[in-house]
This record gives structure tokens, C-alpha cells and sequence, in this order.
């Protein structure tokens, strides 16, 4: 990676290197997105569109293959590539399924938008964290810890029965 990154063009090594099959290995290393903490792959998914440069990238593989700088920087470039893709491909497969999960279409949302939803945009992040908290009685930031695959699940079970009991309430009142 070191020498790569060197390099005054790539151009060469980059034709061949963007046609290797994703990779889920990188320094001995595998990624497991539900493993991870919570606020690890909501920070990677915040980094992602905003890399700029190499100690971004660096940043953005240490985290999410638990490996240190050294290991980073000692990698070969082929393995680089595999494994930029591959992480890609499950922070892209990550959102997709939050999206599809978690969004809500309520035929209440223009109320929503109108009490100033738009304020809570920079909280995104930690608020099901705060409805979680709320919910089982403990710290949000502490749950930001816990592995993203578990909290996703619970932020989707909490989300179904919500709108199961908005349902019912509907119906009930009829």
C-alpha cells in the first residue's frame, strides 16, 4: 500500500486493480458489519462519501477490520482493492436495508414535516439510540457500543409494533 500510494500514476496498476472480485479480507482480517458497534458503522457510513484522502481511507479500513495503521500501510494493493470493494458493497447493502426497514411512509408525515422534522436531521445518528434507551431504561451512548446487528433488530421490531399499535389504535377507535 505504502508504495502504491507513492505512485505519481497509477493509471496502469488502477485499470487492472478496479476488475478484482470483492474480498471480505484485508490484514488477516475479515468485516462483519453486525459485529461491529453501532456508532462504528454509523460513522463509516457518515465517512464513506466524504473520503478525500489516503488517511481516510486508512481511517475507514482500520475501523472496520480492526486492524492498526502499520497493518494498513503493509498490505498488499491487490488486497486493497478485493476488500474496497467488498466494503463498498455491505456499507451500500447496509443502507439499502435500513432503508427499506426503518423508512416510514405515514399518511401523517406532512403534519411530521411541518412540527419541524427537519431539525432532528443532525441527530439522525443517535436518536433511535435515544428511543432505545428510552425504551429498555439505558444510557444511549452505551448502546452505541453494542453490535450494530442487534441494535438494528430491536430498531426494527420497535418500529413494526409501533405501527402495529398506531393500526390498532386506528381501528379501535372506529
Amino acid at each position: 500500500m505504502k508504495q502504491y500510494t507513492r505512485l505519481r500514476d497509477t493509471l496502469h496498476y488502477d485499470l487492472l486493480l478496479e476488475h478484482l472480485n470483492p474480498k471480505n479480507s484485508f490484514g488477516n482480517r475479515q468485516m462483519n458489519i453486525s459485529a461491529m458497534p453501532y456508532a462504528n458503522v454509523k460513522y463509516c457510513i457518515r465517512l464513506l462519501p466524504k473520503i478525500v484522502d489516503w488517511n481516510d481511507v486508512r481511517q475507514l479500513f482500520e475501523i472496520c477490520f480492526d486492524i492498526d495503521e502499520k497493518a494498513f500501510w503493509k498490505a498488499p494493493v491487490t488486497e486493497f482493492f478485493a476488500a474496497r470493494k467488498f466494503v463498498v458493497a455491505e456499507f451500500e447493502r447496509t443502507i439499502a436495508t435500513e432503508n427499506k426497514l426503518l423508512t416510514t411512509l405515514s399518511t401523517d408525515s406532512h403534519l411530521w414535516q411541518m412540527a419541524g422534522a427537519d431539525k432532528l436531521k443532525p441527530y439522525g445518528d443517535t436518536l433511535p439510540l435515544l428511543q432505545l434507551g428510552k425504551l429498555f431504561g439505558q444510557y444511549p451512548f452505551d448502546l452505541g457500543r453494542k453490535p450494530y446487528g442487534e441494535i438494528f433488530s430491536l430498531l426494527a421490531q420497535t418500529k413494526t409494533q409501533n405501527e402495529v399499535e398506531t393500526e390498532y389504535r386506528k381501528l379501535a377507535s372506529k
